[in-house]
Protein backbone atom coordinates (compact mmCIF):
# COMPACT_ATOMS: atom_id res chain seq x y z
CA UNK A 1 0.00 0.00 0.00
CA UNK A 2 1.21 3.04 -1.11
CA UNK A 3 1.69 6.46 1.20
CA UNK A 4 -1.06 9.12 -0.31
CA UNK A 5 0.90 12.09 -2.12
CA UNK A 6 0.77 15.13 -0.50
CA UNK A 7 2.58 18.29 -1.73
CA UNK A 8 3.57 20.93 1.00
CA UNK A 9 3.94 24.99 1.24
CA UNK A 10 7.45 25.86 2.35
CA UNK A 11 6.11 29.40 4.05
CA UNK A 12 3.37 27.43 6.32
CA UNK A 13 6.71 25.45 8.50
CA UNK A 14 5.65 23.19 10.90
CA UNK A 15 1.70 22.80 10.48
CA UNK A 16 0.97 19.64 9.54
CA UNK A 17 -0.76 21.03 5.81
CA UNK A 18 -0.71 19.67 2.72
CA UNK A 19 -2.29 19.51 -0.68
CA UNK A 20 -3.56 15.99 -2.40
CA UNK A 21 -2.54 14.44 -5.47
CA UNK A 22 -3.87 12.02 -7.48
CA UNK A 23 -1.23 9.53 -5.82
CA UNK A 24 -1.39 6.88 -3.17
CA UNK A 25 -5.13 5.81 -2.94
CA UNK A 26 -7.50 2.74 -3.85
CA UNK A 27 -9.69 4.18 -6.14
CA UNK A 28 -9.67 3.21 -9.86
CA UNK A 29 -10.49 4.33 -13.68
CA UNK A 30 -11.42 7.82 -13.46
CA UNK A 31 -11.14 8.07 -10.21
CA UNK A 32 -7.16 6.44 -9.83
CA UNK A 33 -6.43 6.73 -7.02
CA UNK A 34 -5.98 8.99 -4.08
CA UNK A 35 -10.40 10.55 -4.69
CA UNK A 36 -11.31 11.71 -1.85
CA UNK A 37 -15.32 12.68 -2.72
CA UNK A 38 -18.13 10.10 -2.16
CA UNK A 39 -20.48 12.44 -4.57
CA UNK A 40 -18.72 11.76 -7.57
CA UNK A 41 -19.35 8.64 -8.54
CA UNK A 42 -16.79 6.65 -6.92
CA UNK A 43 -17.22 3.11 -5.32
CA UNK A 44 -17.86 4.68 -1.73
CA UNK A 45 -15.32 1.58 -0.32
CA UNK A 46 -12.55 3.03 -2.12
CA UNK A 47 -13.70 6.23 -0.91
CA UNK A 48 -13.15 5.57 2.65
CA UNK A 49 -10.04 3.40 2.18
CA UNK A 50 -8.27 6.69 1.13
CA UNK A 51 -9.33 9.04 4.06
CA UNK A 52 -8.60 6.08 6.43
CA UNK A 53 -4.90 5.98 4.14
CA UNK A 54 -4.52 9.57 4.89
CA UNK A 55 -6.01 10.13 8.52
CA UNK A 56 -2.75 7.48 8.99
CA UNK A 57 -0.04 9.15 7.02
CA UNK A 58 -1.32 12.23 9.01
CA UNK A 59 -2.62 11.74 12.37
CA UNK A 60 -5.46 14.35 11.76
CA UNK A 61 -9.16 14.52 12.04
CA UNK A 62 -10.19 16.44 9.36
CA UNK A 63 -13.26 19.40 9.70
CA UNK A 64 -14.67 19.88 5.89
CA UNK A 65 -18.05 21.11 4.90
CA UNK A 66 -20.32 20.94 2.25
CA UNK A 67 -19.13 23.45 -0.37
CA UNK A 68 -21.48 25.74 -2.51
CA UNK A 69 -19.02 27.95 -4.17
CA UNK A 70 -19.53 30.66 -1.81
CA UNK A 71 -17.34 32.72 1.15
CA UNK A 72 -18.94 31.01 4.14
CA UNK A 73 -16.83 30.31 6.58
CA UNK A 74 -17.63 27.90 9.40
CA UNK A 75 -15.32 27.49 12.57
CA UNK A 76 -14.98 23.55 13.83
CA UNK A 77 -13.69 22.23 16.96
CA UNK A 78 -13.84 18.43 16.08
CA UNK A 79 -13.24 16.44 12.79
CA UNK A 80 -16.81 16.68 10.65
CA UNK A 81 -18.21 15.22 7.74
CA UNK A 82 -19.21 17.34 4.68
CA UNK A 83 -22.63 18.34 6.42
CA UNK A 84 -22.88 21.96 7.26
CA UNK A 85 -22.57 24.40 4.04
CA UNK A 86 -19.33 26.63 3.65
CA UNK A 87 -16.74 27.04 1.49
CA UNK A 88 -14.28 28.08 4.20
CA UNK A 89 -13.01 26.25 7.49
CA UNK A 90 -11.10 27.82 10.25
CA UNK A 91 -9.91 26.08 13.88
CA UNK A 92 -7.52 26.80 16.35
CA UNK A 93 -8.03 23.03 18.20
CA UNK A 94 -5.23 20.51 18.02
CA UNK A 95 -5.16 17.59 16.05
CA UNK A 96 -7.96 18.69 14.03
CA UNK A 97 -7.38 19.77 9.66
CA UNK A 98 -9.48 22.40 8.72
CA UNK A 99 -10.15 20.75 5.48
CA UNK A 100 -11.52 21.55 1.65
CA UNK A 101 -12.29 19.62 -1.71
CA UNK A 102 -10.84 20.68 -4.52
CA UNK A 103 -10.42 19.33 -8.47
CA UNK A 104 -9.50 22.65 -10.65
CA UNK A 105 -10.54 25.43 -7.89
CA UNK A 106 -7.74 26.90 -5.47
CA UNK A 107 -7.39 25.81 -2.45
CA UNK A 108 -5.86 28.43 0.12
CA UNK A 109 -4.37 27.76 3.76
CA UNK A 110 -3.70 30.43 6.09
CA UNK A 111 -1.93 30.39 9.34
CA UNK A 112 -2.20 33.03 12.00
CA UNK A 113 1.42 32.84 13.88
CA UNK A 114 0.09 34.71 17.01
CA UNK A 115 -2.97 32.64 18.36
CA UNK A 116 -2.27 29.44 16.11
CA UNK A 117 -5.83 29.20 14.35
CA UNK A 118 -5.68 27.92 10.68
CA UNK A 119 -8.06 28.10 7.88
CA UNK A 120 -8.38 26.27 4.42
CA UNK A 121 -10.55 27.98 1.86
CA UNK A 122 -12.27 26.56 -1.45
CA UNK A 123 -11.91 29.65 -3.87
CA UNK A 124 -12.84 28.44 -7.77
CA UNK A 125 -14.09 31.49 -9.85
CA UNK A 126 -16.87 32.73 -8.11
CA UNK A 127 -15.36 32.35 -4.44
CA UNK A 128 -12.40 34.17 -5.51
CA UNK A 129 -14.60 36.92 -7.23
CA UNK A 130 -16.98 37.04 -4.51
CA UNK A 131 -14.25 37.19 -1.54
CA UNK A 132 -13.95 33.81 -0.26
CA UNK A 133 -10.02 34.19 0.63
CA UNK A 134 -10.99 37.19 2.50
CA UNK A 135 -13.83 36.12 4.47
CA UNK A 136 -11.25 33.03 5.66
CA UNK A 137 -8.68 36.12 6.54
CA UNK A 138 -11.69 38.31 8.60
CA UNK A 139 -12.56 35.10 10.26
CA UNK A 140 -8.89 34.44 11.60
CA UNK A 141 -9.11 38.37 12.89
CA UNK A 142 -12.74 38.61 14.43
CA UNK A 143 -12.58 35.21 16.12
CA UNK A 144 -8.71 34.54 17.20
CA UNK A 145 -7.44 37.92 17.41
CA UNK A 146 -5.19 36.69 14.09
CA UNK A 147 -3.02 40.13 12.62
CA UNK A 148 -2.96 40.43 9.06
CA UNK A 149 0.07 41.57 8.64
CA UNK A 150 1.85 38.52 10.36
CA UNK A 151 -0.62 35.78 8.81
CA UNK A 152 1.14 32.99 6.18
CA UNK A 153 -0.95 32.32 3.70
CA UNK A 154 -0.52 29.24 0.70
CA UNK A 155 -2.26 29.23 -2.95
CA UNK A 156 -2.36 25.21 -3.71
CA UNK A 157 -2.38 23.88 -6.54
CA UNK A 158 -5.29 24.63 -9.47
CA UNK A 159 -5.95 25.11 -12.72
CA UNK A 160 -3.62 27.92 -13.94
CA UNK A 161 -3.86 30.88 -16.38
CA UNK A 162 -2.69 28.41 -19.21
CA UNK A 163 -5.60 26.67 -18.71
CA UNK A 164 -8.54 28.39 -17.78
CA UNK A 165 -10.32 29.91 -20.36
CA UNK A 166 -13.05 31.85 -19.95
CA UNK A 167 -15.86 34.16 -21.28
CA UNK A 168 -14.56 37.75 -22.52
CA UNK A 169 -17.50 38.97 -20.10
CA UNK A 170 -16.05 37.17 -16.66
CA UNK A 171 -12.40 38.30 -17.98
CA UNK A 172 -13.45 41.82 -18.29
CA UNK A 173 -15.11 41.36 -14.73
CA UNK A 174 -12.16 40.08 -12.81
CA UNK A 175 -10.12 42.70 -14.66
CA UNK A 176 -12.52 45.87 -13.39
CA UNK A 177 -13.02 43.93 -9.96
CA UNK A 178 -9.48 42.31 -8.78
CA UNK A 179 -7.60 43.86 -11.08
CA UNK A 180 -6.00 44.71 -14.47
CA UNK A 181 -3.29 41.78 -14.29
CA UNK A 182 -5.65 39.02 -13.60
CA UNK A 183 -7.51 38.47 -16.58
CA UNK A 184 -6.60 38.62 -20.37
CA UNK A 185 -9.96 39.75 -22.44
CA UNK A 186 -10.53 39.22 -25.66
CA UNK A 187 -13.29 37.96 -28.43
CA UNK A 188 -11.33 34.89 -28.37
CA UNK A 189 -9.10 32.61 -25.50
CA UNK A 190 -9.96 34.75 -22.71
CA UNK A 191 -8.17 33.70 -19.39
CA UNK A 192 -8.01 33.93 -15.61
CA UNK A 193 -5.32 33.56 -13.48
CA UNK A 194 -6.95 32.72 -10.15
CA UNK A 195 -3.56 32.61 -8.69
CA UNK A 196 -2.55 35.68 -8.91
CA UNK A 197 -6.17 37.10 -8.62
CA UNK A 198 -5.82 35.79 -5.01
CA UNK A 199 -2.89 36.91 -4.26
CA UNK A 200 -3.99 40.52 -4.52
CA UNK A 201 -6.98 39.89 -3.02
CA UNK A 202 -5.10 38.68 0.27
CA UNK A 203 -2.65 41.69 -0.28
CA UNK A 204 -5.78 44.11 -0.16
CA UNK A 205 -6.62 42.78 3.50
CA UNK A 206 -2.96 43.51 4.89
CA UNK A 207 -1.34 40.10 4.45
CA UNK A 208 2.55 41.42 3.17
CA UNK A 209 3.56 40.16 0.01
CA UNK A 210 6.86 38.03 1.49
CA UNK A 211 3.98 35.61 3.32
CA UNK A 212 2.43 34.51 0.65
CA UNK A 213 3.47 31.57 -1.44
CA UNK A 214 1.67 30.49 -4.62
CA UNK A 215 3.02 26.79 -5.59
CA UNK A 216 2.01 27.36 -8.93
CA UNK A 217 1.15 23.83 -9.97
CA UNK A 218 -2.07 23.78 -12.83
CA UNK A 219 -4.31 20.84 -11.82
CA UNK A 220 -5.54 20.78 -16.02
CA UNK A 221 -1.66 20.42 -17.12
CA UNK A 222 -0.50 17.61 -14.84
CA UNK A 223 -2.74 14.70 -16.03
CA UNK A 224 -0.43 12.26 -13.53
CA UNK A 225 -0.63 14.14 -10.64
CA UNK A 226 -4.09 16.40 -10.38
CA UNK A 227 -7.62 15.64 -11.17
CA UNK A 228 -8.83 18.10 -13.21
CA UNK A 229 -12.49 18.64 -13.13
CA UNK A 230 -12.36 20.71 -16.29
CA UNK A 231 -9.98 18.49 -18.08
CA UNK A 232 -12.06 15.46 -17.51
CA UNK A 233 -15.01 16.80 -18.32
CA UNK A 234 -16.42 16.15 -14.68
CA UNK A 235 -15.62 12.72 -14.68
CA UNK A 236 -12.94 12.93 -12.41
CA UNK A 237 -12.09 12.57 -8.37
CA UNK A 238 -11.70 15.34 -6.27
CA UNK A 239 -8.04 16.61 -3.86
CA UNK A 240 -8.13 18.09 -0.54
CA UNK A 241 -6.08 20.71 1.22
CA UNK A 242 -5.77 20.81 4.98
CA UNK A 243 -3.97 22.71 7.65
CA UNK A 244 -4.13 22.23 11.24
CA UNK A 245 -2.12 24.42 14.22
CA UNK A 246 1.31 23.68 15.49
CA UNK A 247 0.96 21.22 18.08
Amino acid sequence: MSAPGILAARILGDHRHGFTTREGGASRGAFATLNLSATVGDDPARVRENWERLRAATGLDFARVRQVHGCRVVEAAAGTEPVEEGDAVATAAPGVAACVSVADCLPVLLADPRSGAVAAVHAGWRGTIDGAAEAGVKALVERYGARPAEMLAAIGPGIGPCCFEVSRDLAARFRDEVGQVTATSRDQGSRVDLWRANELLLRKVGLARRRIETLGRCTSCEERTFFSHRRDRGMTGRHVAFISTVS
